[in-house]
């Protein structure tokens, strides 16, 4: 690609930087969309994992904890489970960011709804019963999905729909290209260009060959990949502490049912979020990821591989608490980061609860297995009010970041809607510094 000069530049493709490209395209600015993958269009099966994954397809921290990342067009938004929460107040309202306008003008593009109970699923329902028969707060999910594409007994998305049924940041990539943006396939950024102390543009590598492009605004949005561009640009406190929002899978045999083949986090329950930062909801691996966790449990949980294809699993997330660092260089392994005692109290108590919902639901103690803990979402390693202000610029005029990273603690939650809405009020922003 010919090297040029564009009104904005963004690095990464996932939901936060989508929303930018497209916002900043409809304005009619000249924007570049950066991705260091590329865009793997075979959707819906085991391969979709791997490929859109990161690192194929597990980044392991230090302690050889699983964390979950992808490197390809949309980001991890392709293989998300689809689940719709809005912006916490909880989280904030401590940092005194209203996102509720951007949210709400968020809600109609994502496609955000509740789904019929026959798109929803027998399984689903029926732990929804279970758990409100035991006196918890159970009901529907919304979800980025949009029901007139959608089958009964799929349960693709975590495989990437290939029915274009679950809303991605590919659509707004798309909407980008239709408004005149540029995109740029397995381009790693690793530098930021300055010019008397402002960021003029980015340098990196497409294809082995150094590439530079140039913008009066760059914006990153490449995820825990923010850290080495930052700390390389002089940013050093980029990464010295992270959030992974901690999960863990608890799955069950029960006769006659199973969410193998059923909508992900359909139904469930935010009851004991802002108690405990808690949230359940029904969900499992699937069975390539299964073998890989069972396998980390150690040979004799393989066992459990028997009830693959006829599981059904229940998933405890929670907000954890910052610790740990990233380490871009490093090969081996690329961060250290291990539950403290806080999160490990969370666990269990949500890891309770569902056991619970299990028995009741009509499952044997036996058949009961707790997977271990892995992260879902890598964030707040360049937080607001330590890396960038509030309106998401860094301390180098011209350099911004929009994504999980900058959340300002672990959002415990799916964090699609945030970063849209994040990526929202950014574009206002830089397109009222541009003019």
């Amino acid at each position: 690609m010919k090297n040029e000069d564009f009104d904005v530049i963004v690095v990464g493709s996932g939901p936060g930087g989508s929303t930018v490209a497209k916002e900043m395209s409809a304005y009619g600015k000249k924007v570049l969309l950066v991705e260091r993958g590329g865009n793997w269009m075979s959707l819906g099966n085991t391969l979709s994992i791997a490929m859109i994954m990161q690192w194929w397809p597990l980044i392991f921290s230090k302690q050889a904890n699983v964390v979950m990342s992808a490197s390809n067009y949309g980001g991890a938004s392709v293989i998300s489970c689809g689940a719709a929460v809005p912006p916490p107040k909880k989280v904030f309202s401590k940092i005194r960011l209203d996102l509720s306008a951007e949210a709400e003008e968020a809600r109609s593009e994502l496609w955000i709804d509740t789904l019929p109970d026959e798109l929803v699923g027998k399984t689903n329902m029926h732990l929804l019963d279970a758990a409100n028969d035991l006196g918890f707060n159970w009901s529907k999910m919304e979800r980025f999905v949009d029901a007139s594409r959608c089958v009964p007994g799929c349960s693709d998305c975590m495989l990437g729909c290939p029915r274009s049924a679950k809303w991605s940041a590919r659509i707004f990539g798309d909407a980008a290209l239709r408004n005149g943006a540029t995109i740029s396939f397995n381009t790693r950024i690793t530098g930021i260009i300055k010019e008397n102390g402002k960021a003029t543009g980015v340098s990196g590598w497409k294809w082995g060959r150094p590439v530079k492009f140039y913008a009066k605004k760059i914006v990153l949005s490449a995820g825990v990949g923010n850290v080495g561009i930052l700390r390389r640009a002089g940013i050093p406190e980029a990464g010295r502490s992270f959030a992974v929002d901690w999960l863990q899978f608890i799955g069950a045999a029960i006769p006659g049912m199973n969410t193998v083949h059923e909508q992900p986090m359909a139904v469930g329950t935010l009851e004991h979020y802002e108690s405990d930062g808690i949230i359940i909801l029904p969900v499992f691996p699937n069975w390539s990821m299964l073998a890989s966790m069972l396998a980390m449990k150690g040979p004799a949980a393989l066992s459990w591989m028997r009830n693959a294809f006829g599981s059904t699993g229940i998933m405890v997330k929670i907000q954890d608490e910052l610790a740990g660092e990233i380490f871009p260089d490093k090969f081996l392994y690329t961060s250290s980061k291990e539950p403290s005692a806080q999160d490990k109290k969370r666990l269990a108590k949500g890891v309770s609860i569902v056991r619970q919902v299990l028995k009741r639901a009509g499952a044997k103690g036996s058949s009961i297995i707790e997977l271990k803990p892995s992260g879902a979402h890598p964030s707040a390693c360049c937080r607001i009010g330590e890396v960038v202000d509030i309106n998401l610029q860094t301390r180098i005029e011209n350099l911004y970041c929009c994504d999980a990273s900058v959340l300002p603690e672990s959002l415990g939650l799916p964090v699609v809607w945030t970063a849209v809405s994040l990526g929202k009020r950014l574009s206002k922003h830089i397109n009222g510094q541009l003019g």
